[in-house]
């Protein structure tokens, strides 16, 4: 397949999408688009929401900049969202992409995020912002360490309001702050009783962020938090960027929400029409024509300051995708290879932004499409870093369009409760161990794999810059020996993104999970489990169902995660497997 015959299957399926009045229809909310959605999931007329979301935003941004100033208002320095999946994502996004433009923000692990380069556009004052989603004991107690609890304030973001990372997380905190209530006599506990979530503890340092007519609603209602913003229940978590899920914790951080709603309802606009020139359906068509044709993996090329826009990215196509034995498989973070390294069963998009190094990115897309790869560059949208509230709705429309031609439904995620209960399952029985296997024995049987086959690296550890890179080596060495892609993600995060790809899209992941062999727990409040048990359930509970699924799962257990040994272990079975 060269890149013209590539180029000619996007413009047939652009053309398809054209035919069949696909923008317009999905205006019209017609949910003859798509197949049904699998038993129990919402149909369209229940998560089309996110169309509205630019209409909506400029009042919203009224009604969000005016409740953060109050709470800035407050003594409040820091704000820290506790959520998973769409509920975190884009909190963590915009917080590391607008990292260096007023107070630092970023992941809560620190430097563990990829790091946007400095910001010449200055914003109003606003919170420290960070975003949890790991329900890691090492990474909870180091960030816990370095707030001033008192002057912090906790984003609750739950869909559902039953998720269970958010609300163990948010009991840890509200015990905290009882903790110190209880110390200094400073009067913002609530008096005695239990520090468990219905104690109400420090209320006013906790904001709810879900829909109305949840458990967590109601415990708003109730009184236990300072501050209820009810969430569209037309809206879907992993489409819930441009709701209060992404732009209330935006406008704590003195980000400027009219500036996104600018950008984005430009962006909904160049989306109305059928039309060629339409930003969503080019996308689209580019995505589902390659994945038709065997290139199902969806590489991603980002400029520094748009990295950890690929994650964002690959949560959307995955869980929207990723069901029925087929998908796209999103390729983000992974390093550069040389265009003969790649397999092909790639595609690639390349990000080109107002900062990027534009010569750089041409000469990049051109030697992959000398090499015979289908080469999509999108230009971000506006000339600053607001631009991604526009891409944000550029990608929601895209996944929509390539999931109609791709014959998939994309506001469902099936798969992701069967790893939720078999969770559950362990918890009750805590006796129970992993099953692992020597890492140099899982990387050697890597030697061998081909395309279509891809490798997904999952670590339910500690998040840190050292171990991050030493991935970034493990996923270069093994694309440049075998040819095939590969993911990485930390858990529980993957488990709310990707981690539906790997259950329900193809069967033709090899899962290499990486666990703890030692490392310092931390008690849930209220619950009979630590988080180090919560964490280390999930990861058993997901790589069974994985296997039961056809994928295959190798366990491996890295040494103590409380100091550098995991990070050197990566590194030294990686020179000794691959040279």
């Amino acid at each position: 397949m060269t890149a013209d015959n590539d180029q000619d299957s996007a413009a047939e399926a652009l053309d398809r999408l054209i035919a069949k009045s696909f923008a317009s229809r999905l205006w019209r909310r017609d949910p003859s688009l798509w197949p049904e959605p699998s038993p129990g999931g919402d149909p369209p007329g229940r998560t089309l929401g996110w169309l509205d979301l630019p209409a909506r935003l400029p009042a919203l941004a009224e009604d969000f900049s005016g409740l953060a100033s109050k709470l800035t208002g407050d003594g409040f320095t820091d704000a820290v969202v506790l959520g998973m999946g769409g509920s975190s994502m884009t909190p963590l996004t915009l917080s590391d992409i607008f990292k260096e433009s007023g107070p630092a923000s970023g992941h809560a692990g620190g430097a563990d995020q990829p790091s946007s380069s400095p910001s010449n556009e200055p914003r109003a004052p606003g919170l420290r912002l960070r975003a949890l989603d790991t329900v890691n004991p090492e990474s909870i107690a180091s960030l816990t360490g370095s707030l001033d609890l008192a002057r912090t304030l906790f984003f609750v973001s739950s869909k559902s309001g039953t998720t269970v990372e958010p609300l163990s997380l948010e009991s840890h905190f509200r015990s905290s702050l009882y903790a110190i209530a209880t110390a200094t006599g400073s009067g913002t506990g609530p008096g005695p009783g239990s520090p468990a979530p219905g104690s109400g503890a420090g209320r006013r340092n906790f904001v709810a962020l879900t829909d109305p007519g949840t458990p967590l609603s109601e415990r708003a209602r109730a009184g236990e938090f300072g501050t209820w913003v009810a969430t569209p229940e037309d809206v879907g978590g992993r489409f819930s960027a441009l709701s209060a899920f992404g732009m209330m914790p935006a406008a704590a951080a003195g980000m400027d929400l009219h500036r996104f709603a600018e950008s984005a309802a430009l962006m909904a606009q160049q989306c109305q029409g059928d039309a060629k020139g339409n930003p969503g359906l080019q996308l689209g068509a580019f995505l589902a024509a390659n994945a038709l044709e065997g290139r199902d993996k969806v590489t991603l090329i980002t400029p520094p300051e748009h990295a950890i826009f690929g994650m964002w990215v690959e949560q959307l196509l995955a869980e929207s995708t990723g069901k029925g034995g087929k998908g796209l498989v999103p390729i983000a973070g992974e390093p550069l290879l040389q265009p003969e390294s790649y397999g092909n069963d790639r595609q690639f998009v390349v990000i080109e932004t107002a900062r990027s190094e534009e010569l750089q990115f041409q000469q990049t897309a051109g030697e992959l499409e000398s090499a015979g790869h289908p080469v999509l560059v999108v230009k971000a949208s506006g000339p600053d870093k607001h631009g991604v509230a526009g891409e944000f709705f550029r990608w929601q429309f895209a996944t929509a369009a390539a999931a109609s031609l791709m014959d998939i439904y994309p506001f469902d995620q099936p798969d992701v409760e069967a790893a939720k209960i078999r969770a559950r399952e362990l918890l009750s029985d805590l006796d129970q161990d992993l099953d692992t296997v020597p890492l140099a024995d899982a990387l050697r049987s890597l030697e061998d794999i081909v395309p279509p086959a891809y490798v997904a690296l999952i670590a339910f550890l500690p998040e840190s810059a050292n171990l991050t890179g030493a991935f970034s080596s493990l996923r270069r060495a093994i694309s440049e020996k075998t040819g095939v892609a590969t993911t990485f993600g930390y858990g529980p995060r993957y488990l709310h993104s990707i981690g539906q790809l790997y259950k329900g899209g193809p069967r033709n992941a090899v899962v290499l999970g990486f666990v703890s062999g030692k490392y310092d727990d931390l008690a849930v409040p209220g619950a009979s489990y630590t988080f180090g048990q919560l964490s280390l359930a999930q990861a058993g509970g997901d790589f069974a169902v994985m296997a039961e699924r056809g994928q295959k799962v190798m366990p491996i257990r890295l040494g103590d995660s409380r100091t550098e040994k995991p990070s050197r272990e990566l590194i030294d079975a990686t020179e000794q497997v691959f040279g």
